[in-house]
């Protein structure tokens, strides 16, 4: 269901009347360590280029009726949500992916790194029976309510593509850093690169507070830091009111060698808080708020009765967004992002 409802919000391509784009205040940070033994390595392998738009979330909040303190009884308030951006383009994103990677890839080879093939790496230990995947497509099973996008003339190795379509990208429980140590050892040294940008729009207001049922969000197009999607689970068999979190990021990596079960060298590249990108899309506060009734009771010979009422409210936003002006203002604060880490890392090589 979620799958058709986000082929339809991304069928058209309407333009709609708002300001220029401006970014916010950009505040990045990094975590990193032994750059200098990294000095001499010549050549990089890209294990990972992820550009993650969201087009779309819903949610869902239930309370549970029952005798009230005080006398009462209060019957059931469930709320659903759901938001949405129409008119974003595969395409857009695509071009979008398509040129911060090459962005990346100049600033690399300008340096004077050569850029191992995906030919040479699928030869390496590390990736013994891996499945090799071609970039360049829209995956939306990764994340939810995400087109999540990797480079046209980009090929990655991931351990296995489920069912659904999700990638496991391998990694120690999940974490993908802990295969990179093995992964330029394997590679003779080689510098290992990982970037996965995250553009969020939806933004979580007080969500589930309040006496009933209540969800709120607003509008707020960023580059996150590190966040959590709240979306309303899929699951065939679930709790009413149900939602799933999955945690994103936006980083810019970079390891180097093999010592122990870790790297020699390591950069991280995040933010300190989101970068905001004003002008591309309408700001908006989005409630679904229920709260059902409370009965006192009417007294019978037979006991007492309640007549109470449950309570239900369903809300919808669709969002119409201007292809142009997306692409425009999210470039531009994925590319701020991304070419001030790698200049960075670049720099610590000196």
């Amino acid at each position: 269901m979620k799958r058709m409802l986000l082929s339809v919000l991304l069928s058209g391509a309407i333009a709609a009347g708002v300001t220029a784009q401006t970014l916010g205040e950009f505040k990045p940070k990094d975590q990193s360590y032994g750059l200098n033994k990294a000095k001499d390595a010549k050549r990089i392998y890209i294990a990972g280029f992820d550009v993650n738009f969201q087009v779309y979330n819903e949610k869902e909040d239930f309370k549970q009726g029952g005798h009230q303190l005080g006398g009462g009884m209060k019957g059931d308030a469930s709320a659903s949500l759901s938001i949405g951006l129409d008119g974003l383009d595969e395409k857009t994103v695509i071009d979008i992916t398509d040129k911060l990677y090459k962005e990346y890839t100049d600033k690399l080879t300008a340096k004077g790194l050569t850029i191992i093939t995906a030919d040479e790496a699928a030869k390496i230990e590390a990736y013994e029976g891996w499945d090799r995947i071609k970039g360049g497509k829209i995956n939306l099973a990764q994340i939810p309510g995400v087109m999540a996008v990797s480079p046209s003339a980009f090929e990655y190795f991931v351990k296995k593509v489920d069912k659904d379509g999700k990638e496991k990208k391998g990694g120690f429980l999940g974490n993908e850093a802990s295969k990179y140590a093995k992964l330029s050892k394997d590679l003779d040294d080689a510098i290992i690169g990982s970037v996965d940008i995250t553009v969020l729009f939806v933004q979580d207001q007080n969500a589930f507070q309040g006496n009933g049922a209540n969800i709120k969000v607003k509008t707020n197009l960023r580059i996150i830091d590190t966040e959590g999607i709240t979306m309303a689970s899929d699951a065939k068999i679930k709790m009413k009111g149900q939602n799933t979190v999955t945690t994103v990021t936006s980083t810019v990596a970079f390891y180097h060698g093999k010592m122990g079960a870790g790297a020699t060298t390591a950069y991280t590249g995040t933010l300190s808080k989101p970068l905001t990108i004003g002008g591309v899309i309408e700001d908006t506060r989005v409630q679904s708020f229920a709260n059902a009734g409370v009965a006192q009771g009417n007294a019978t010979i037979y006991g007492t009765f309640y007549s109470v009422r449950n309570a239900s409210n369903k809300n919808a936003k669709i969002i119409t967004v201007d292809p142009a002006k997306y692409s425009e203002g999210v470039y531009s604060g994925a590319s701020k992002f991304l070419a001030f880490h790698t200049d960075e890392f670049l720099k610590g090589l000196k």
